[in-house]
C-alpha cells in the first residue's frame, strides 16, 4: 500500500503547523514544505472541512491546527483523502462493475483485510509519528554532523 501524495503533503503541512503560536500563511507553508501554494490551499481546504485545521482572516491571518496532533490519526487522513483502505476496487465502499461481486468469496477476504489495516491506521496518531520525526535526524542532518565531526578532528 502506498500513501497518496495528498496524504503525505497533509502530514508535512500539519507537522509544519505544529508548535506555531500564530497562524501561517499559504505562501509561508509552501516555502517551508516545498509544496506548491495551490496544493497547500487544496489540502488545507480538505483538512478544514474535516475540522483538522482552521483559518484566521485579516493581516495576521492564516492557517493553524484546530486539534492537537494526538487527535489526528493516520487512518483519519487516509479516510478523508482516499476514502479509506481498499485493496481492490471490489472491496470497500466504492461501487464497481464486477459481475461476480454478489457471489465472490474473495470479496469478504479483501474487505476484512482492508478493515483490519484501517483499524491499525486509526490507532496511529500523528503525535506518535511526529515524535519519531523529531527524534530521528534526517540523512542530511547525519551527514552534516559527520562532516562537522571530521572537520573538528582534523583541526
Amino acid at each position: 500500500m502506498k500513501l497518496k501524495s495528498d496524504i503525505r503533503y497533509a502530514i508535512r503541512i500539519i507537522f509544519t503547523l505544529t508548535g506555531l503560536n500564530k497562524p501561517a500563511s499559504i505562501a509561508w507553508l509552501s516555502e517551508k514544505t516545498g509544496i506548491a501554494q495551490r496544493a497547500v490551499e487544496l489540502i488545507h481546504s480538505v483538512l478544514r472541512q474535516n475540522g483538522l485545521t482552521m483559518s484566521a482572516v485579516g493581516s495576521k491571518g492564516g492557517i493553524k491546527l484546530a486539534v492537537p496532533l494526538a487527535e489526528i490519526t493516520l487512518g483519519k487522513l487516509v479516510e478523508i483523502f482516499d476514502g479509506g483502505v481498499e485493496f481492490f476496487i471490489c472491496s470497500g465502499k466504492k461501487t464497481n462493475e464486477c459481475p461476480d461481486k454478489q457471489k465472490c468469496a474473495m470479496r469478504s477476504v479483501w474487505n476484512g483485510l482492508s478493515d483490519r489495516i484501517q483499524l491499525k491506521l486509526n490507532s496511529i496518531s500523528l503525535e506518535e509519528i511526529f515524535q519519531d520525526y523529531v527524534e530521528k535526524p534526517s540523512e542530511t542532518t547525519r551527514k552534516a554532523a559527520c562532516i562537522a565531526k571530521q572537520d573538528s578532528s582534523a583541526n
